[in-house]
């Protein structure tokens, strides 16, 4: 998470353009608790808050964190920003709840994504319960005074995206790629959305999805079991769930696109002379299609290896490729809404047009590659599948050993699948393999269509812009990249 300032975590854990870190992420993502790790103690309150403590003794903090399955995915375009309103209002609450017995200042940090939000702070193990009375206190009943404010900051935070580059790129493809509901994969809203909110707008907003039912309280650290248990009770059993008001959303369509969709957006921050080029897939989501999820972690892994034949294959056939470990390869593992993205560097040739070098990319990768990964079995050596899990593992553990890692991994599995997804993942990473990674690429590339994506210097660009536009390019800017209109 991204810090926002000194308040807290970003209202958007911003995901990197380039496939590498996409890669990255869902290994990190992907970590579950090792054997020699501690144990989870896992209890659930008559109100449907599900606890889950992780006694750690090694450290004299807590850390306390609150998950909700809750976050863009659910709104609709007229009240997308609704829940990063909220999560605004929660952390100004929180601040203003610091319990007096503290000994210094207590720093809350929160997040809003498309598809959760989430509010945390460490703390000496001694003021644990009185954090959690501040948490109960301030979530059962978010404080709206200071809406107008709130407002103000996040329609700024939405006109600042218009000027930034990545914002920009990372909304025109997300806006093709999930054209039938794009706000729900943009938990920041529209300036219109925004400043239509009102605090009998968000209220039963509030109700329905920032509630226990919906939500999962992780401790980790210090704490004495039997206190946290009595602690939780009396703070959290009051607190009133509303199942009823919580809809259930449908899937986002795949294909993404009816047709392969040509992208280029005359990028400021590249520099002349360079260029990217991107393939990105509506890929599984785990709560429809948690099979799918594995066998995309699991070619994460695989097709990470910067000498392996993937990578090494791409850089030897497609010309001017900046270079081998330019080339990324991923999966962003989520609830709803999970992608695959190929990416390279290039070196602008006007020998070689932009245009036919996207071409070149897209029939390397997916014409070659990965029908062969797809039909051959052989594609990778079993010696090549444990060092894929190896690398997973390795993940795994640095995750486990921290414990800030540790807590982030519980939040983030438990918000897009379930404690028992978490726990189980190593045996079924351990289980999967060629079939599975074959499967995979059969429904997620080869009966998928995708969105191909250029971004260049505009120089480079004014440059290539006929052949560009004659080869089918959409061009990007600011005023087209976003679901919203400006």
């Amino acid at each position: 998470m991204t810090p926002r300032g000194n308040a807290g975590y970003s209202s958007e854990m911003k995901r990197s353009l380039y496939a590498a870190t996409l890669c990255i992420a869902s290994i990190l993502s992907g970590g579950a608790i090792r054997a020699d790790s501690p144990e989870i103690d896992r209890f659930v309150l008559g109100n449907g808050l599900e606890v889950l403590a992780c006694r750690d003794d090694a450290t004299p903090l807590a850390r306390v964190r609150v998950v909700f399955k809750a976050g863009a995915e659910n709104l609709e375009a007229e009240s997308a920003g609704s829940l990063s309103l909220l999560e605004r209002l929660v952390l100004r609450g929180l601040s203003a709840s610091v319990d007096e017995r503290a000994s210094g200042p207590l720093e809350w940090k929160g997040y809003a994504t498309a598809e959760s939000i989430g509010f945390g702070a460490v703390v000496p193990s001694s003021e644990l319960d009185g954090a959690l009375a501040s948490l109960a206190s301030v979530l059962a009943s978010p404080p709206m005074d200071a809406l107008e404010e709130a407002k103000e900051a996040a329609a700024l935070a939405v006109r600042a995206s218009a000027s930034d580059p990545d914002a920009i790129y990372e909304a025109a493809v997300t806006r093709r790629l999930f054209s039938k509901y794009p706000w729900r994969r943009d938990s920041a809203g529209s300036e219109k959305s925004i400043r239509a909110a009102t605090a009998e707008s968000l209220a039963p907003i509030a109700s329905a999805y920032l509630a226990p039912g919906n939500a999962a309280l992780i401790v980790s650290g210090r704490f004495d079991p039997a206190a946290l248990r009595s602690s939780v009770a009396q703070r959290f059993a009051g607190w009133k769930d509303a199942p009823a008001a919580r809809r259930t959303v449908p899937a986002h369509p795949k294909p993404g696109v009816t047709r392969p969709t040509w992208l280029v957006y005359p990028d400021p921050s590249m520099p002349e002379g360079k260029g990217s080029v991107e393939l990105r897939y509506r890929g599984p989501d785990i709560a429809r299609d948690g099979a799918a999820s594995l066998a995309a972690d699991l070619w994460s892994g695989l097709v990470a290896d910067p000498n392996g034949r993937f990578k090494s294959a791409i850089f030897k056939e497609v010309p001017k490729l900046s270079a081998k470990d330019g080339i990324s390869a991923g999966y962003v593992s989520q609830r709803e809404g999970g992608t695959i993205s190929v990416s390279a560097l290039f070196e602008i040739d006007p020998a070689l047009p932009a245009a036919e070098r996207a071409r070149a990319f897209k029939e390397r990768v997916r014409g070659f590659e990965l029908t062969e990964m797809r039909s051959d079995p052989s594609y990778y050596s079993q010696q090549e599948y444990e060092a894929a899990r190896s690398r997973l593992a390795a993940r795994r553990d640095e995750e486990a050993d921290d414990p800030e890692g540790r807590i982030e991994a519980l939040a983030f599995w438990w918000s897009a699948a379930s404690t028992d997804y978490y726990l189980g993942y190593p045996s079924a990473i351990a289980a999967a393999g060629p079939k599975d990674i074959a499967s995979f690429i059969d429904a997620y590339v080869m009966k998928n269509l995708e969105v191909i994506a250029i971004r260049m210097n505009p120089t480079d660009y004014g440059r290539e812009r006929a052949s560009l536009s004659s080869s089918g390019f959409e061009t990007i800017t600011a005023a087209n990249a976003f679901w919203w209109p400006k």
